[in-house]
């Protein structure tokens, strides 16, 4: 009893500490989800694409969002603007088909469904895993496209760490970062704090001026109100027991207020109108971790607390709280295989202002089981089974199999052929079924299959070493919701049925070049994703869907002389519709990046960092969202200190 009690008094601190590579060889290539973060994850789910940001792009990113991350590392293609608003889109699924997860918290918000992922900042974390395809045979609800996986390492920190960042760039930019490692190699206390905040000032050709006399058709335009301003505090507090058994304790705090941009046309006939938005976050994970073989347990709980207000109207109340449960055992009952049972429950309080005063409550409660399976050190099998219970609410059954096959095993390189069939759902949002007027109690799941083939080709030569990844994906997603226009009100109703199918391609390499290591990848994907039935008359069936490119890809190319790391990154984005017409037609857009570092020593203890980057150096005029401008070319700066 008292190594539980141990935690129940511990204090805070202030965060930090970039982990370095490990050099690359074949082993790392077949077992590398082994020794990361999502290696359970992966471990239960042969067969499915799981790809973690590598390290170098991951520092480079940590001055700002997570859709900056992703957008420049990933195939994966987004809908954003410049105020503060991005939303993703795996694989042609909306953006409440992939499920954000901290912990055992999926993060995305129980009334709108999706998450706002320009207000994820990726300085509070360690590291960045996303899953392709679908996910709820282990996340449940909402994994239909896929989920992201927002990590924390734990360091077991022996002394004091700290660092310090200061950013700034165009436009008002600027980020203030702290972390902090205080431990005895038992316990730990990490805290992560930052500030960030952005004028979005920037000047763009506004098309909706109109001068007929002069035959003038666009003018140069500033974007008004369109400012953001996020903080947050991550708190870690962490106690090792034995080296297989340990507690963790997470509290993550999020204020983030932007003003709504307002679209170009606006923005010209009145640049003083403003609408402010404002959401609070309190997200807590905690559990004890006992990894003791031949059994493995853990025992988590987490609490949530999610608060929107716009235009400073808290009367209009938009809150959710969650008390959440979850337990498991694995048991390994050969060396080849092992199985895992738990559950979790969940109790759901919303607070809504347009919800009916009857809806006190809802409840759920999941259980689940995955058995792993390595035969002759060559093919490995797994299976997920998941059945949920909601409140007055029918959930599917939701079962996963995979397998990955080691085809080829040499000296300098191995090839893999893996394979995934799983099932996935999403029940609907709270303003879905329950915002009045419009939410439907009897809506339907959505529901979706999702069928996966991969091939990996790992190399290594002691010099050189890379991978080249290929994988082909179906995914049929039915009752898919949305909001109609029912004249008087718009109400929620199971409308399509939509088809999803492509190839991904992605490769990275590290090589000497002239006797200096250089880093490079490429992705692409190729996705055609459409709506087969639809209750609306429209005329886009059979047609691409809104906010899904056919064709999306990025690459990027690091160098290290000596102190300095040079790195240019490019991202290409095809034409997109916006709506069920053939007009609003996006364009297809290239970004270019460069960025360059510097790192010295002050002595063996304190190190300093100073990166420069120029994004959008080509000074590209594009939009990601139909109406509302996007900056031009634009720098930012950061300076981080390090105490080791």
């Amino acid at each position: 009893m008292r190594r539980f009690v141990v935690i129940g008094f511990l204090m805070v601190a202030f965060v930090s500490c970039v982990m370095a590579q490990k050099p690359f060889t074949i082993l790392d290539t077949v077992h590398v989800e082994e020794v990361v973060s999502y290696g359970v994850l992966k471990k239960y789910q042969s067969g499915a694409k799981i790809e973690k940001i590598q390290s170098s792009q991951f520092v480079l990113g940590q001055d700002g969002n997570l859709e900056q991350l992703l957008s420049r590392t990933l195939p994966i293609p987004f809908k954003t603007n410049a105020g503060g608003l991005a939303t993703i889109r795996i694989r042609g699924s909306a953006p409440d088909h992939t499920s954000f997860n901290f912990g055992g918290i999926n993060i995305n918000s129980l009334t709108l469904g999706h998450s706002n992922v320009s207000n994820v900042p990726v300085y509070l974390f360690d590291n960045v895993g996303v899953q392709f395809g679908s996910a709820s045979s282990v996340n449940g609800s909402g994994s239909i496209g896929g989920a992201i996986h927002l990590g924390l390492q734990n360091n077991w920190t022996d002394g004091f760490k700290a660092e310090v960042r200061l950013a700034n760039g165009s436009f008002g930019e600027q980020l203030y970062g702290t972390k902090l490692f205080l431990g005895n190699g038992k316990f730990e206390s990490v805290t992560r704090a930052y500030y960030y905040a952005k004028t979005n000032d920037f000047k763009f050709m506004n098309p909706n001026y109109r001068d007929f006399e002069n035959d003038i058709y666009e003018i140069e335009d500033t974007q008004h109100n369109a400012n953001i301003e996020n903080m947050g505090l991550l708190q870690e507090i962490n106690y090792k027991f034995a080296e297989d058994e340990f507690f963790i304790f997470n509290v993550w705090l999020e204020k983030n207020w932007h003003l709504v941009q307002q679209n170009m046309g606006t923005n010209l006939g009145n640049p003083d109108f403003r609408e402010d938005y404002n959401d609070d976050h309190i997200r807590i994970w905690a559990g004890y971790k006992n990894r003791k073989k031949p059994f493995k347990y853990e025992i988590n709980g987490g609490y949530v607390f999610d608060n929107a207000v716009s235009n400073g109207n808290s009367a209009d109340t938009i809150s959710t709280q969650r008390l959440i449960g979850e337990a498991f055992v694995e048991h390994a009952f050969i060396p080849n295989a092992s199985y895992k049972v738990g559950a979790k429950a969940t109790r759901i309080n919303p607070t809504v202002y347009a919800y009916s005063a009857s809806l006190e409550h809802e409840d759920r409660i999941d259980f689940y089981a995955s058995y792993y399976h390595r035969l002759f050190n060559k093919l490995t099998a797994t299976v997920n089974l998941r059945q949920g219970f909601v409140t007055d609410f029918n959930v599917p059954f939701t079962p996963s199999l995979g397998l990955d096959f080691l085809s080829l095993s040499k000296e300098t390189f191995v090839l893999n052929f893996t394979g995934n069939v799983s099932r996935s759902y999403r029940v609907p949002t709270f303003n879905d079924r329950f915002w009045v007027p419009g939410g439907n109690p009897d809506l339907n799941p959505e529901k979706g299959m999702n069928y996966e083939l991969g091939t990996k080709w790992s190399y290594c030569n002691g010099t050189n070493s890379g991978n080249v990844k290929v994988n082909a994906f179906y995914m049929n997603i039915d009752d898919w919701i949305l909001w109609k226009n029912g004249g008087s009100f718009w109400y929620a109703e199971n409308v399509q049925s939509v088809e999803s199918k492509g190839v991904e391609f992605m490769t990275d390499w590290s090589y000497l070049l002239f006797g200096r290591r250089i880093s490079s990848g490429l992705n692409y994907t190729y996705t055609s994703a459409q709506r087969k039935e639809s209750l609306n008359e429209t005329n886009a069936l059979s047609r691409q869907l809104e906010y899904v490119p056919v064709h999306a890809g990025n690459f990027f190319t690091s160098a290290t002389v000596d102190k300095f790391e040079f790195t240019i990154d490019g991202s290409y984005t095809d034409k997109q519709y916006t709506d069920e017409e053939v007009k609003n037609i996006l364009d297809a857009f290239f970004l270019l990046n460069t960025s360059v570092s510097y790192r010295f020593k002050i002595n063996n203890k304190n190190q300093i960092r100073i990166l420069g980057m120029v994004n959008n150096i080509l000074n590209t005029d594009y939009q990601s969202s139909w109406g509302y401008a996007m900056p031009g070319i634009n720098y930012r700066i950061s300076l981080t200190y390090k105490l080791q």
